[in-house]
Protein backbone atom coordinates (compact mmCIF):
# COMPACT_ATOMS: atom_id res chain seq x y z
CA UNK A 1 0.00 0.00 0.00
CA UNK A 2 0.86 3.72 -0.48
CA UNK A 3 1.67 5.49 2.77
CA UNK A 4 2.74 8.40 1.11
CA UNK A 5 4.37 9.96 -2.30
CA UNK A 6 6.04 13.27 -1.66
CA UNK A 7 7.42 14.97 -5.42
CA UNK A 8 8.94 18.20 -6.39
CA UNK A 9 9.96 20.52 -9.27
CA UNK A 10 8.17 18.13 -11.22
CA UNK A 11 5.75 20.25 -14.07
CA UNK A 12 3.71 23.08 -12.30
CA UNK A 13 4.88 21.63 -9.13
CA UNK A 14 7.66 23.90 -8.24
CA UNK A 15 8.37 23.18 -4.58
CA UNK A 16 7.61 19.82 -2.38
CA UNK A 17 4.29 18.51 -2.23
CA UNK A 18 2.91 15.18 -0.51
CA UNK A 19 -0.02 13.05 -0.75
CA UNK A 20 -0.33 11.64 1.74
CA UNK A 21 -2.28 8.28 2.52
CA UNK A 22 -1.48 7.60 6.18
CA UNK A 23 -5.02 7.73 8.00
CA UNK A 24 -5.47 10.99 10.43
CA UNK A 25 -7.13 10.73 14.32
CA UNK A 26 -10.36 11.64 12.53
CA UNK A 27 -13.04 9.48 14.01
CA UNK A 28 -15.50 9.40 10.79
CA UNK A 29 -15.69 6.63 8.15
CA UNK A 30 -13.47 4.26 10.28
CA UNK A 31 -14.27 1.57 7.85
CA UNK A 32 -12.74 3.47 4.78
CA UNK A 33 -9.20 2.73 6.82
CA UNK A 34 -7.02 -0.37 6.12
CA UNK A 35 -5.75 -0.93 9.82
CA UNK A 36 -2.91 -2.33 9.34
CA UNK A 37 0.00 -4.05 11.52
CA UNK A 38 2.23 -0.79 10.59
CA UNK A 39 -0.68 1.99 10.90
CA UNK A 40 -3.95 3.09 9.12
CA UNK A 41 -4.00 3.76 5.92
CA UNK A 42 -6.33 5.16 3.42
CA UNK A 43 -8.44 3.20 0.60
CA UNK A 44 -9.37 6.50 -1.07
CA UNK A 45 -7.75 9.82 -1.89
CA UNK A 46 -9.93 12.29 -4.24
CA UNK A 47 -8.36 14.98 -5.63
CA UNK A 48 -10.01 18.23 -6.88
CA UNK A 49 -9.62 21.16 -8.83
CA UNK A 50 -9.87 23.52 -11.99
CA UNK A 51 -8.59 23.10 -15.07
CA UNK A 52 -4.91 23.29 -15.01
CA UNK A 53 -4.84 23.44 -11.59
CA UNK A 54 -2.39 20.39 -11.34
CA UNK A 55 -4.32 18.08 -10.03
CA UNK A 56 -3.37 15.51 -13.05
CA UNK A 57 -0.17 16.64 -12.66
CA UNK A 58 -0.01 15.08 -9.04
CA UNK A 59 -1.04 11.71 -11.19
CA UNK A 60 1.83 12.33 -13.74
CA UNK A 61 4.80 12.67 -11.23
CA UNK A 62 3.57 9.08 -9.72
CA UNK A 63 3.93 7.57 -13.18
CA UNK A 64 6.96 9.19 -14.26
CA UNK A 65 8.54 7.64 -11.30
CA UNK A 66 7.47 4.55 -12.18
CA UNK A 67 8.79 4.70 -15.58
CA UNK A 68 11.88 5.74 -14.20
CA UNK A 69 12.26 3.10 -12.35
CA UNK A 70 11.20 0.27 -14.53
CA UNK A 71 12.05 1.33 -18.19
CA UNK A 72 16.33 1.72 -18.21
CA UNK A 73 15.89 1.52 -22.09
CA UNK A 74 16.19 4.57 -23.63
CA UNK A 75 13.62 3.44 -26.86
CA UNK A 76 11.13 2.46 -24.57
CA UNK A 77 10.45 5.33 -22.32
CA UNK A 78 6.91 7.25 -22.30
CA UNK A 79 8.01 10.11 -24.91
CA UNK A 80 5.23 11.99 -23.48
CA UNK A 81 7.66 12.02 -20.08
CA UNK A 82 10.41 13.68 -22.13
CA UNK A 83 12.87 16.11 -20.71
CA UNK A 84 10.94 19.37 -21.35
CA UNK A 85 7.78 18.27 -20.85
CA UNK A 86 8.48 17.42 -16.62
CA UNK A 87 10.29 20.58 -15.91
CA UNK A 88 8.31 22.94 -14.23
CA UNK A 89 10.04 26.36 -15.10
CA UNK A 90 12.01 25.24 -17.98
CA UNK A 91 14.46 24.51 -17.29
CA UNK A 92 15.15 25.48 -13.76
CA UNK A 93 19.01 24.67 -12.23
CA UNK A 94 17.43 22.15 -9.31
CA UNK A 95 16.90 18.66 -9.46
CA UNK A 96 13.46 16.92 -9.30
CA UNK A 97 12.50 14.71 -6.65
CA UNK A 98 10.48 11.95 -5.99
CA UNK A 99 9.83 9.33 -2.89
CA UNK A 100 7.64 6.70 -1.65
CA UNK A 101 6.72 5.34 1.69
CA UNK A 102 5.25 1.89 1.32
CA UNK A 103 3.70 -1.01 3.10
CA UNK A 104 5.20 -3.75 1.05
CA UNK A 105 3.91 -7.61 0.69
CA UNK A 106 6.22 -8.75 3.13
CA UNK A 107 5.13 -5.97 5.31
CA UNK A 108 7.69 -4.49 5.78
CA UNK A 109 7.76 -0.15 5.15
CA UNK A 110 9.85 1.16 2.88
CA UNK A 111 11.09 4.58 1.94
CA UNK A 112 12.51 4.80 -1.37
CA UNK A 113 13.64 8.07 -3.59
CA UNK A 114 15.85 9.61 -6.00
CA UNK A 115 16.73 13.11 -7.35
CA UNK A 116 17.99 13.58 -10.72
CA UNK A 117 19.12 16.80 -13.21
CA UNK A 118 18.66 16.33 -17.00
CA UNK A 119 17.82 13.17 -16.84
CA UNK A 120 21.26 12.27 -14.79
CA UNK A 121 20.43 10.27 -11.15
CA UNK A 122 22.40 12.44 -8.33
CA UNK A 123 20.60 10.74 -5.48
CA UNK A 124 18.75 7.60 -4.79
CA UNK A 125 18.26 6.05 -1.56
CA UNK A 126 15.76 3.16 0.17
CA UNK A 127 15.27 3.07 4.15
CA UNK A 128 13.20 0.23 6.05
CA UNK A 129 11.51 1.32 8.76
CA UNK A 130 11.92 -0.95 11.88
CA UNK A 131 10.29 0.16 15.37
CA UNK A 132 9.14 4.05 14.12
CA UNK A 133 13.14 4.63 13.09
CA UNK A 134 14.13 4.05 8.86
CA UNK A 135 17.33 1.95 8.58
CA UNK A 136 19.34 2.24 5.80
CA UNK A 137 19.68 -0.23 2.76
CA UNK A 138 21.42 1.72 0.47
CA UNK A 139 22.61 4.62 -0.41
CA UNK A 140 24.22 6.77 -3.50
CA UNK A 141 25.58 9.51 -4.41
CA UNK A 142 26.89 11.20 -7.58
CA UNK A 143 30.02 8.51 -7.68
CA UNK A 144 29.44 6.05 -5.12
CA UNK A 145 26.82 3.59 -3.73
CA UNK A 146 26.84 2.21 -0.18
CA UNK A 147 24.69 -0.33 1.16
CA UNK A 148 24.58 -1.94 4.28
CA UNK A 149 24.80 -5.76 2.98
CA UNK A 150 27.57 -5.43 0.10
CA UNK A 151 27.18 -8.94 -0.92
CA UNK A 152 27.11 -8.55 -4.91
CA UNK A 153 28.07 -5.08 -5.10
CA UNK A 154 31.64 -5.41 -5.83
CA UNK A 155 31.06 -7.23 -8.80
CA UNK A 156 28.99 -3.96 -10.36
CA UNK A 157 30.76 -1.70 -12.84
CA UNK A 158 30.06 1.41 -13.22
CA UNK A 159 26.16 2.92 -13.45
CA UNK A 160 25.50 4.65 -16.47
CA UNK A 161 23.79 8.34 -14.40
CA UNK A 162 20.61 7.41 -16.45
CA UNK A 163 20.11 3.73 -14.46
CA UNK A 164 18.86 3.75 -11.42
CA UNK A 165 20.23 1.08 -8.83
CA UNK A 166 16.68 -0.39 -7.64
CA UNK A 167 16.01 -1.40 -11.36
CA UNK A 168 19.75 -2.95 -11.94
CA UNK A 169 20.07 -4.76 -8.55
CA UNK A 170 17.15 -6.38 -7.71
CA UNK A 171 17.59 -7.72 -11.57
CA UNK A 172 21.23 -8.80 -10.62
CA UNK A 173 20.38 -10.17 -7.37
CA UNK A 174 16.85 -11.20 -7.24
CA UNK A 175 17.31 -12.98 -3.58
CA UNK A 176 17.07 -9.68 -1.63
CA UNK A 177 13.71 -9.52 -0.68
CA UNK A 178 14.19 -5.83 0.24
CA UNK A 179 14.90 -4.69 -3.04
CA UNK A 180 12.45 -7.38 -4.50
CA UNK A 181 9.80 -6.34 -2.70
CA UNK A 182 9.89 -2.42 -3.34
CA UNK A 183 10.55 -3.13 -7.37
CA UNK A 184 7.48 -5.25 -7.55
CA UNK A 185 5.51 -2.86 -5.52
CA UNK A 186 5.88 -0.83 -8.48
CA UNK A 187 5.54 -3.11 -11.19
CA UNK A 188 1.98 -3.98 -9.59
CA UNK A 189 1.19 -0.27 -9.34
CA UNK A 190 -1.36 0.71 -12.21
CA UNK A 191 -2.09 4.74 -14.01
CA UNK A 192 -5.05 4.70 -16.04
CA UNK A 193 -4.61 8.21 -17.99
CA UNK A 194 -8.76 8.04 -19.12
CA UNK A 195 -8.21 12.04 -19.77
CA UNK A 196 -6.02 10.90 -22.83
CA UNK A 197 -8.52 10.19 -26.27
CA UNK A 198 -5.90 8.07 -27.36
CA UNK A 199 -4.96 5.64 -23.78
CA UNK A 200 -9.28 5.67 -23.39
CA UNK A 201 -9.33 4.01 -27.11
CA UNK A 202 -6.30 1.73 -26.09
CA UNK A 203 -8.71 0.30 -22.96
CA UNK A 204 -11.67 0.40 -24.59
CA UNK A 205 -9.89 -2.39 -27.68
CA UNK A 206 -8.83 -4.51 -25.08
CA UNK A 207 -10.53 -7.37 -23.98
CA UNK A 208 -9.18 -10.07 -21.50
CA UNK A 209 -8.92 -13.85 -23.08
CA UNK A 210 -9.74 -14.59 -19.64
CA UNK A 211 -13.28 -14.55 -20.78
CA UNK A 212 -12.84 -17.13 -23.03
CA UNK A 213 -10.95 -19.54 -20.52
CA UNK A 214 -12.13 -19.18 -17.43
CA UNK A 215 -15.74 -19.21 -16.45
CA UNK A 216 -15.41 -18.18 -13.29
CA UNK A 217 -13.92 -15.03 -14.64
CA UNK A 218 -16.69 -14.01 -17.20
CA UNK A 219 -19.51 -15.27 -14.22
CA UNK A 220 -18.16 -12.69 -12.18
CA UNK A 221 -18.03 -9.78 -14.70
CA UNK A 222 -21.34 -10.46 -15.82
CA UNK A 223 -22.10 -10.13 -12.05
CA UNK A 224 -20.29 -6.94 -12.37
CA UNK A 225 -22.18 -5.65 -15.02
CA UNK A 226 -25.66 -5.93 -13.77
CA UNK A 227 -24.95 -4.45 -10.72
CA UNK A 228 -25.32 -1.29 -12.55
CA UNK A 229 -27.26 -2.81 -16.34
CA UNK A 230 -29.25 -5.16 -15.58
CA UNK A 231 -30.56 -5.28 -18.86
CA UNK A 232 -27.51 -7.23 -20.33
CA UNK A 233 -27.93 -11.25 -19.41
CA UNK A 234 -25.20 -12.85 -21.27
CA UNK A 235 -22.31 -11.89 -23.35
CA UNK A 236 -21.21 -13.19 -26.42
CA UNK A 237 -17.39 -13.44 -27.71
CA UNK A 238 -16.68 -13.91 -31.09
CA UNK A 239 -15.25 -16.35 -32.01
CA UNK A 240 -15.22 -18.51 -29.10
CA UNK A 241 -12.07 -19.90 -28.44
CA UNK A 242 -8.51 -18.65 -28.05
CA UNK A 243 -7.35 -20.82 -30.92
CA UNK A 244 -9.53 -19.23 -32.97
CA UNK A 245 -8.61 -15.68 -31.70
CA UNK A 246 -5.21 -16.35 -32.54
CA UNK A 247 -6.05 -17.23 -36.11
CA UNK A 248 -7.86 -14.15 -36.47
CA UNK A 249 -4.91 -12.08 -35.79
CA UNK A 250 -6.31 -11.24 -32.00
CA UNK A 251 -9.54 -9.80 -32.93
CA UNK A 252 -12.60 -9.96 -31.29
CA UNK A 253 -15.57 -8.92 -31.14
CA UNK A 254 -18.06 -8.62 -28.00
CA UNK A 255 -22.08 -8.96 -27.85
CA UNK A 256 -24.26 -8.63 -25.33
CA UNK A 257 -27.24 -10.25 -24.93
CA UNK A 258 -30.28 -8.66 -23.67
CA UNK A 259 -34.00 -9.81 -22.17
CA UNK A 260 -36.09 -7.18 -24.50
CA UNK A 261 -39.98 -7.32 -25.38
CA UNK A 262 -41.54 -10.45 -24.29
CA UNK A 263 -38.74 -12.36 -22.63
CA UNK A 264 -37.17 -12.49 -26.46
CA UNK A 265 -33.32 -12.68 -26.26
CA UNK A 266 -31.32 -10.52 -28.24
CA UNK A 267 -27.42 -9.82 -29.25
CA UNK A 268 -26.09 -6.62 -29.77
CA UNK A 269 -22.91 -5.37 -30.83
CA UNK A 270 -21.07 -3.95 -27.97
CA UNK A 271 -20.23 -1.11 -29.22
CA UNK A 272 -23.79 0.28 -29.61
CA UNK A 273 -23.75 -0.09 -25.40
CA UNK A 274 -23.61 3.54 -22.98
CA UNK A 275 -20.01 4.74 -22.95
CA UNK A 276 -20.45 4.34 -19.32
CA UNK A 277 -21.14 0.78 -19.64
CA UNK A 278 -18.49 0.02 -21.80
CA UNK A 279 -15.83 1.92 -19.96
CA UNK A 280 -16.74 -0.38 -16.57
CA UNK A 281 -16.69 -3.43 -18.76
CA UNK A 282 -12.98 -2.30 -19.68
CA UNK A 283 -11.87 -1.21 -16.21
CA UNK A 284 -13.02 -4.32 -14.41
CA UNK A 285 -9.67 -6.16 -14.60
CA UNK A 286 -8.22 -3.02 -13.33
CA UNK A 287 -10.19 -2.97 -10.27
CA UNK A 288 -10.24 -6.58 -9.43
CA UNK A 289 -7.11 -6.81 -9.22
CA UNK A 290 -6.06 -3.63 -7.28
CA UNK A 291 -8.80 -4.92 -5.02
CA UNK A 292 -7.75 -8.98 -4.53
CA UNK A 293 -4.49 -8.40 -4.81
CA UNK A 294 -3.78 -4.74 -2.88
CA UNK A 295 -2.47 -2.71 -5.28
CA UNK A 296 -2.96 1.09 -5.62
CA UNK A 297 -4.54 1.94 -8.70
CA UNK A 298 -4.43 6.09 -10.02
CA UNK A 299 -7.03 6.78 -12.25
CA UNK A 300 -7.22 10.18 -14.18
CA UNK A 301 -10.64 11.68 -14.91
CA UNK A 302 -12.65 8.50 -13.54
CA UNK A 303 -15.78 9.86 -13.67
CA UNK A 304 -15.55 10.94 -16.98
CA UNK A 305 -18.70 9.28 -19.03
CA UNK A 306 -20.07 7.92 -15.49
CA UNK A 307 -22.78 9.22 -13.99
CA UNK A 308 -22.12 9.98 -10.10
CA UNK A 309 -24.00 7.17 -8.52
CA UNK A 310 -21.41 4.64 -10.54
CA UNK A 311 -18.67 6.72 -9.65
CA UNK A 312 -20.00 6.34 -5.85
CA UNK A 313 -20.44 2.65 -6.53
CA UNK A 314 -16.51 2.77 -7.55
CA UNK A 315 -15.29 4.18 -4.51
CA UNK A 316 -17.52 1.78 -1.80
CA UNK A 317 -15.98 -1.13 -3.91
CA UNK A 318 -12.76 -0.04 -2.04
CA UNK A 319 -14.21 1.46 1.14
CA UNK A 320 -15.78 -1.92 1.54
CA UNK A 321 -13.62 -4.32 3.32
CA UNK A 322 -15.94 -7.30 2.13
CA UNK A 323 -15.47 -6.50 -1.57
CA UNK A 324 -11.77 -5.01 -1.00
CA UNK A 325 -10.23 -8.08 1.10
CA UNK A 326 -6.87 -7.06 -0.69
CA UNK A 327 -6.81 -3.14 0.47
CA UNK A 328 -6.06 -1.86 -2.69
CA UNK A 329 -6.05 1.43 -2.74
CA UNK A 330 -8.01 3.99 -5.78
CA UNK A 331 -6.07 7.41 -5.86
CA UNK A 332 -7.44 9.93 -8.30
CA UNK A 333 -8.58 13.08 -9.86
CA UNK A 334 -12.21 14.14 -10.58
CA UNK A 335 -14.73 17.16 -11.02
CA UNK A 336 -17.44 14.78 -9.51
CA UNK A 337 -18.80 17.25 -6.74
CA UNK A 338 -21.74 14.86 -6.26
CA UNK A 339 -19.78 12.64 -4.31
CA UNK A 340 -18.00 15.50 -2.25
CA UNK A 341 -19.38 14.88 0.43
CA UNK A 342 -19.55 13.56 3.95
CA UNK A 343 -21.67 10.24 3.75
CA UNK A 344 -19.03 9.20 1.34
CA UNK A 345 -15.50 10.77 1.97
CA UNK A 346 -13.53 11.60 5.34
CA UNK A 347 -11.98 14.56 5.41
CA UNK A 348 -8.46 13.53 4.81
CA UNK A 349 -9.29 11.19 1.83
CA UNK A 350 -10.47 14.33 -0.04
CA UNK A 351 -7.71 16.75 -1.61
CA UNK A 352 -7.40 20.15 -3.76
CA UNK A 353 -4.91 21.15 -6.08
CA UNK A 354 -4.30 24.98 -6.51
CA UNK A 355 -2.35 27.20 -8.63
CA UNK A 356 -0.82 30.50 -7.55
CA UNK A 357 -0.53 33.43 -10.01
CA UNK A 358 2.84 32.72 -10.28
CA UNK A 359 1.71 29.15 -12.16
CA UNK A 360 2.75 27.16 -9.16
CA UNK A 361 0.51 24.16 -7.88
CA UNK A 362 0.37 22.55 -4.78
CA UNK A 363 -1.90 20.49 -2.75
CA UNK A 364 -3.95 20.08 0.47
CA UNK A 365 -6.04 17.75 2.18
CA UNK A 366 -9.49 18.79 3.51
CA UNK A 367 -8.37 17.77 6.87
CA UNK A 368 -6.01 20.14 7.44
CA UNK A 369 -7.54 23.18 5.77
CA UNK A 370 -7.77 26.43 7.79
CA UNK A 371 -10.57 28.51 6.95
CA UNK A 372 -10.13 32.38 6.38
CA UNK A 373 -13.91 33.86 6.44
CA UNK A 374 -14.69 36.17 8.92
CA UNK A 375 -16.97 33.53 10.89
CA UNK A 376 -14.39 30.66 11.36
CA UNK A 377 -11.20 31.97 10.74
CA UNK A 378 -8.37 30.13 12.15
CA UNK A 379 -10.85 27.32 12.30
CA UNK A 380 -10.22 23.75 10.48
CA UNK A 381 -13.60 22.49 8.31
CA UNK A 382 -15.73 20.71 10.63
CA UNK A 383 -17.54 16.99 9.39
CA UNK A 384 -21.01 18.43 9.32
CA UNK A 385 -19.90 20.57 6.37
CA UNK A 386 -21.34 20.40 3.38
CA UNK A 387 -18.45 19.94 1.62
CA UNK A 388 -19.29 20.27 -2.33
CA UNK A 389 -21.45 23.32 -1.62
CA UNK A 390 -18.55 25.02 0.50
CA UNK A 391 -16.00 24.17 -2.01
CA UNK A 392 -18.31 25.52 -5.43
CA UNK A 393 -18.80 28.48 -3.52
CA UNK A 394 -15.03 29.14 -3.52
CA UNK A 395 -14.51 28.32 0.83
CA UNK A 396 -11.95 25.77 0.32
CA UNK A 397 -9.82 27.32 -2.52
CA UNK A 398 -8.96 25.23 -6.30
CA UNK A 399 -11.59 26.53 -7.92
CA UNK A 400 -11.85 28.68 -11.59
CA UNK A 401 -11.31 32.09 -11.31
CA UNK A 402 -13.36 33.08 -14.56
CA UNK A 403 -13.64 36.56 -16.09
CA UNK A 404 -16.87 37.76 -18.37
CA UNK A 405 -16.34 37.38 -21.92
CA UNK A 406 -17.72 40.01 -24.31
CA UNK A 407 -18.70 38.80 -28.12
CA UNK A 408 -17.73 41.24 -30.60
CA UNK A 409 -20.61 41.34 -32.78
CA UNK A 410 -19.15 44.38 -34.82
CA UNK A 411 -19.12 43.39 -38.86
CA UNK A 412 -16.22 42.93 -40.50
Amino acid sequence: MLIRFSFKNFKSFKNENCLDMEATSLKEHEYNVAKTNNGDILKVSAIYGANASGKTNVLHAFEYMKNRILVNDDSKKDPFFEEKNVYSFMINDNPMAFEVEILAKNNKVYKYGFELIQDNIISEWLYEKRTNKFYLIFERGKDEIKMTQDNKISKLARIAPQTLFLNLYSKMNKDNEDFSNVYNWFVNSTYLDLGNPHFESAINNRVSLKILSDENYKKELLKFINTFDSGIIDIKVIPDSIEAVKNNNGVVNIEVIHKGENQELKALPFYLESNGTRKMFHLFDFFMDALKNGMVLFVDELDAKLHPLLTRYIINLFHNSDTNKGNGQLIYSTHDTVNLNKETFRRDEIWFAEKDKDGISEIYALSDYILEDDKNAGKKVRNDATYNKDYLTGRYGAIPVLEEFEIDYEKQ
